[in-house]
């Protein structure tokens, strides 16, 4: 008999229990509909504000679109303004500046930042008025930032040369945007400047996050200095170097205040980027269409580089053993 009961209760448990797997499972699906609900205006209101946007410059690219007149003249032309960008002299130039900007600019700031971030992470380095100064240069607004480089080098009076000549550097004042290659060098150095601390802020971050119990056994495993960095430091800061990357990426290719006032894209249109250039054909020459094919270009550039750095920067799946 009580080995009847035994079987009879057991039999009700195990009916049982994928009925509370599906009152669970029912509650988790409920919950998450709520939590839709909640977010959907948001995510409505978001899709809309950036939506709108890049749906218009798709439809204007695909269009002759000029200003004549206080009037405006549109006709259907598809994908000649982009066969005339690839026909287009300047449009090259600037796209080679920008490839040029780029990639200097990803490397200098993100190495840059992280040596900064070690710096400050260090026992040596982590003193406030360090991190206060860090985080001057990325305080500064972005067209003062501009206004102060130009006085700093121009050719006359600036604050460059003086130093340089007084320190038996250089014999006579130099035009440092003179000469096309100089000038934008020396604009991606005025940009990584300002770049630096808060992609130093982020690895800092990063840092701060590995567990110290990571090291210490890596030092009773005999590693040295080089070997911690490159087996437990990088490692860790996987997630922060693809944000870094990504963003600075995306952040070079928008550059647009630095040439506005310290060059306007000269001399030569040798600091011209594409950012610069499709303003200057929107609302120099007035050509829209093209100017919306350009920053069409600098928006599917910024999307495709994001999604290549994130697939090589994220870690590798390995395979369960057999």
């Amino acid at each position: 008999m009580g080995s009847s009961l035994t079987v009879v209760r057991a039999g009700a448990s195990a009916r049982a229990e994928p009925t509370g797997r599906s009152v669970s499972g029912t509650f988790e699906q409920r919950r998450r509909r709520v939590g839709i609900g909640f977010v959907l205006p948001a995510l409505l209101v978001l899709a809309a504000v950036l939506g709108f946007p890049i749906v218009q410059s798709l439809l204007l690219a695909m269009q002759h679109v000029r200003l004549a007149a206080g009037h405006m003249h549109v006709r259907w032309i598809g994908w000649e303004n982009y066969t005339d960008l690839l026909a287009d002299d300047s449009f090259v130039l600037a796209l080679a500046n920008s490839i040029f900007f780029s990639l200097g600019e990803v490397v200098l700031v993100t190495s840059i930042g992280l040596g900064a971030a070690l710096l400050l992470n260090h026992r040596l380095g982590r003193f406030g008025i360090l991190r206060v100064l860090l985080i001057v240069p990325w305080a500064i607004a972005p067209v003062a930032n501009a206004v102060l480089w130009k006085w700093i080098l121009n050719a006359n009076y600036g604050v460059l040369n003086a130093v340089l000549k007084s320190l038996g550097i250089i014999d006579h004042y130099v035009v440092w945007l003179g000469e096309p290659m100089r000038a934008l060098t020396l604009l991606l150095l005025v940009d990584v400047w300002k770049s630096v601390p808060f992609i130093a802020l982020l690895f800092l971050a990063g840092l701060q996050r590995i567990p110290r119990i990571l090291y210490r056994a890596a030092v009773l495993d005999g590693a040295n200095g080089w070997q911690r960095f490159r087996f437990v430091t990088l490692p860790g800061l996987r997630n922060a170097i693809t944000i870094a990357v990504v963003l600075q990426t995306i952040w070079s290719l928008r550059v647009f205040d630095l040439v506005f006032v310290l060059t306007r894209g000269g001399p030569a249109d040798g600091t011209v980027l594409l950012n610069f250039l499709a303003y200057r054909v929107t609302f120099n020459f007035l050509d829209i269409g093209s100017g919306a094919a350009i920053a069409n270009v600098i928006f599917a550039m910024s999307f495709l580089l994001a999604i290549l750095y994130i697939r090589l920067l994220q870690p590798t799946k390995r395979e369960p053993a057999s």
